[in-house]
């Protein structure tokens, strides 16, 4: 039997129960964390809430923002597999429906935590990681999740959207307000030659570039890059330096497509 013979019929079984989880849905708030630390992507704008109701905020216990995600299923959250270093499930929390990740926000429990089993194998590869919440996602206006982008159909210089709590500059203010920035796709050659061929890129990952200024930062890994059809196309792996004209570089969802629906179905995959 094919691999993706196999994916498909895990994702049938999972159709078959269905409406059987809907029926199960119910909403886990837990109190809003009153610590704050530092955020935001260096240069972009901010939204307002609902622009971007797939974004999550991944916290550790005491309420500080460590990495960004993505709503992607009912019950899954899609980051980088390097936002879990030293972290316990029981330790952790993901908070969605708000634009200030430090503010009141509806939050999460995680059950289970499944990073790629290659991740880092060789360095910087497969950086993708799933989130599995104790509870279903309770969706509204302002909490969605988000399609994913099956086939790499993207084209140089397409523009792409980001958005993140990363830090703004080494030495700014903490700040709270969510941010997009419009990047353009740079093709693996292009990018690879801008990084004066090292290994740590691969076939697996994908590089968007924003004028000089602009860029990801501290804080914004693991969250979401999206093509102008509105699919979740990459998760922020690594930039180097931040803002400084060099491509950011992210794992390329239609490349682990197959892995992150056999996951969640539950059958093994690499």
């Amino acid at each position: 039997m094919s691999q993706r013979l196999g994916v498909l019929l895990c994702l049938l079984l999972a159709l078959l129960s269905c409406a059987q989880a809907q029926e199960q849905r119910r909403f886990d708030p837990l109190p809003a964390a009153k610590f704050k630390a530092s955020s935001r992507i260096i240069g972009g704008n901010e939204i307002p809430v609902g622009k971007a109701p797939y974004m999550v905020s991944i916290q550790n216990y005491f309420g500080n923002h460590i990495c960004g995600g993505a709503i992607i299923h009912d019950q899954y959250i899609l980051t980088a597999a390097s936002c879990m270093g030293g972290l316990r499930k029981r330790d952790m929390k993901v908070v969605m429906s708000t634009n200030d990740w430090a503010g009141p926000a509806w939050q999460y429990k995680v059950e289970e935590i499944i990073m790629h089993c290659k991740f880092d194998q060789p360095l910087y590869h497969n950086d993708i990681a799933l989130l599995k919440l104790e509870t279903l996602v309770a969706y509204d206006d302002v909490t969605q999740n988000i399609t994913l982008a099956a086939l790499n159909t993207l084209k140089e210089g397409e523009k792409l959207t980001l958005t993140g709590w990363g830090i703004e500059e080494d030495d700014g203010d903490y700040v709270y307000n969510l941010k997009q920035l419009q990047l353009a796709y740079v093709n693996n050659a292009h990018c690879n030659a801008t990084y004066q061929g090292t290994e740590s890129l691969d076939v697996g990952h994908l590089c968007a570039v924003g004028k000089q200024g602009t860029g990801a930062c501290m804080g914004d890994q693991g969250g979401p890059l999206i093509n102008e059809a509105g699919e979740l196309v990459g998760i922020v792996n690594f930039g180097v330096p931040c803002a400084r004209g060099f491509p950011d570089v992210f794992a390329r969802v239609s490349f682990y497509y197959d892995w992150i629906l056999a996951t969640i179905n539950g059958c093994a995959i690499e």
